[in-house]
């Protein structure tokens, strides 16, 4: 008889062929299987949390829906302040008797913030501000202006 491939004469009488212990290539043997971390893996996972003082089995917390969150565009009295020259330029800003009136809504600003000081009067309108934001601008003199 004519044999087409060349026997092969490799690892023939060990045992395992070069894989290691007997449950070597066969899967995920060698690990105990995938997963399990509730049943017979409990040991590990009970030495594990003693090193980390920290519950893991179980879920914990709560993540919000990220559909709910509504991303907010917010600026600061300082931010405005400081950038006073450049909105003139852009025409967002205009002055007019005396004090420096600044959309911001045409710069898709939805919120103004309380962080720093307001040097000059400001007439600012916004779609919404905090209290201590109103607060600032009306102690420099000038109003914040909020849709009704």
């Amino acid at each position: 008889m004519i044999r087409r491939s060349k026997k092969v004469r490799k690892q023939r009488g060990s045992r395992h062929h070069g894989w290691g212990p007997t449950t070597g290539h066969r899967g995920k043997g060698i690990r105990g299987g995938t997963g399990g971390l509730k049943s017979h893996k409990k040991i590990a996972v009970i030495k594990q949390q003693k090193l980390q003082r920290e519950p893991i089995i179980g879920k914990l917390g709560f993540k919000r829906p990220q559909r709910r969150a509504k991303p907010t565009n917010v600026m600061n009295v300082s931010h405005v302040s400081q950038a006073i020259n450049t909105l003139l330029a852009q025409g967002v800003a205009e002055e007019k008797e005396g004090k420096i009136h600044i959309d911001l809504n045409k710069l898709g600003v939805a919120k103004l913030l309380a962080q720093g000081k307001v040097s000059q009067p400001l007439v600012i309108s916004v779609k919404s501000a905090s209290e201590r934001a109103i607060k600032k601008v009306r102690e420099a003199g000038g109003e914040v202006v909020l849709p009704e």
